[in-house]
């Protein structure tokens, strides 16, 4: 009888043990790891790259960095879940995703090249995207000045270019609107949408919409709706209610 005792209270012992360990193996499983290596031609050894969450999201809080040596600096550890960061050195800063896997960066000459996993794949062909419609915007001067070289009249001048700024910006409209719309399930979706929010917050002065960010929140499933940053924003625009 003593025997099967102490048997029973072993294994109820061991039990109490395992749980606690099994529990501690399922939450760490949930964590993956990332690594990023990268090179920069602009930085002078010693300065320190750091990753760090976007201001509005945690007052740019530091996840991660490393001191660059022979424009050289590695990173690595675990994440939960893909976040939208900054990777910044000195006064520069940029957009990435911090994400699991191998995420490889090449700045030289204010040109970034950040590549290896999916999502920033996916941000940097659109920030691609978006950077060549810039460059259409910047030549509108150049345009204007062969223009007059070429004798046309100011107010041909102005409507030309007139059309071509609202033809531009009807193609960057339509580039952005899509990029959340097919990013509505990570978190890339979430960042653009909010950017474009508080492009217009700035713009105006207050928490406010303009009729593209009405237009994608109404096609938004619940889900995306609910997230805590879009929803506090969405409550700023109602006077908090």
């Amino acid at each position: 009888m003593a025997c099967a005792f102490t048997k029973i209270t072993q294994r109820f012992i061991m039990r109490k043990i395992f749980l606690p360990i099994a529990s501690i193996l399922i939450l760490c499983s949930c964590a993956e790891k990332y690594s990023v290596v990268g090179s920069s031609a602009n930085m002078l050894d010693g300065t320190m790259a750091y990753i760090q969450t976007l201001v509005e999201q945690n007052n740019g809080e530091v996840i991660d960095s490393s001191e660059i040596i022979h424009g050289q600096f590695r990173m690595a550890g675990t994440i939960d879940s893909a976040q939208c960061v900054r990777l910044t050195m000195g006064a520069e800063n940029f957009p990435m995703v911090l994400e699991p896997g191998n995420i490889s960066i090449s700045i030289s000459n204010n040109m970034v090249k950040l590549e290896g996993t999916p999502l920033n794949d996916s941000l940097y062909h659109f920030l691609m995207k978006r950077d060549s419609l810039q460059i259409l915007f910047d030549d509108l001067s150049h345009k204007e000045c062969d223009m007059v070289l070429d004798g046309y009249t100011q107010d041909e001048i102005m409507q030309t270019l007139a059309n071509e700024s609202a033809r531009l910006n009807a193609d960057l409209d339509h580039l952005d609107t899509k990029f959340i719309l097919d990013n509505m399930d990570n978190t890339l979706g979430t960042f653009w949408f909010l950017r474009l929010c508080y492009e217009a917050r700035d713009y105006y002065g207050f928490p406010t919409t303009t009729p593209q960010i009405d237009e994608i929140y109404l096609e938004a499933p619940e889900s995306f709706k609910q997230n805590p940053q879009i929803r506090e924003y969405m409550k700023q625009v109602n006077g908090g209610n």
